[in-house]
């Protein structure tokens, strides 16, 4: 099992990634709306082969497959439901960026829209956590897949605070908070589920995986197909590809 400065270490990177994305927003606009689509589907090819090729089935071997697949289930609906009726999920692909200039959207959605990330942020944390308390493989996966999409994340909680309407020094600190909740609930998470039992660790990793299999397939996947279809299909597979290669790589038993 990882040590506490490990735990710390990762927790700080999976926060760091958010906040880079929010820097770029903040000083390199341009070419950050430029390229998050290529981000985007990079990321989801990461969040797509590691949720089945390593979550899914890891979480299988501890809480049974069909208690797996679930609470993978429950976490997909779940996120499905929340963002499409209460929670509405922030695309970093703005109509602006498209070439349709329209008013700001009313400034209650971008404030609510953050709020839905800042959910997600705290699952991510509890993901990293319970994934550490169960491996330091599935840990270090579910470190990998937080980070992929964390700093598109970043880029978008920005855009849509701008796009509502919200001053740049606002939109900063929203985006900061958003950033910094994944390290504080993966130390908390941790804390908590050190000595929980496998199946319910099992069980947290099945949601992890089902929850980062929505956002990679329904959220991210789709971003990426709305423009240069042929780059952002590359990217797609590069990320796909360096997670099979991880996985080859890092022996199964890895603790």
């Amino acid at each position: 099992m990882p040590v506490w400065p490990a735990v710390t270490l990762f927790a700080l990177l999976a926060g760091g990634a958010g906040l880079v994305g929010v820097w770029l927003m903040a000083r390199h606009e341009t070419w950050a709306r430029k390229h998050t689509s290529e981000l985007i589907t990079f990321a989801s090819g990461l969040l797509v082969a590691g949720s089945l090729l390593h979550l899914l089935t890891r979480a299988g071997e501890m809480a049974g497959a069909s208690t797996a697949m679930i609470w993978a289930l429950v976490a997909f609906v779940v996120l499905y439901v929340s963002e499409n009726h209460f929670l509405p999920h922030p695309h970093a692909r703005t109509e602006e960026d498209c070439g349709h200039h329209h008013a700001h959207a009313p400034n209650g959605y971008g404030w609510t829209a953050v709020a839905g990330l800042g959910l997600h942020s705290v699952l991510d944390g509890v993901a990293v956590g319970a994934g550490f308390s169960e491996s330091y493989l599935t840990g270090s996966v579910i470190v990998a897949l937080v980070v992929s999409h964390k700093l598109p994340v970043g880029i978008a909680s920005m855009g849509v605070l701008y796009h509502g309407g919200a001053e740049k020094a606002q939109a900063v600190r929203a985006s900061v908070f958003v950033a910094l909740i994944t390290p504080i609930s993966v130390i908390a998470s941790y804390a908590l589920l050190q000595n929980a039992s496998t199946p319910v660790i099992g069980s947290i990793v099945a949601a992890a995986g089902g929850s980062f299999l929505y956002v990679g397939a329904a959220d991210l996947l789709p971003e990426g197909q709305a423009s240069a279809p042929g780059k952002n299909t590359l990217a797609f597979g590069l990320g796909l590809a360096v997670m099979v290669v991880v996985l080859i790589l890092v022996p199964h038993e890895t603790l």
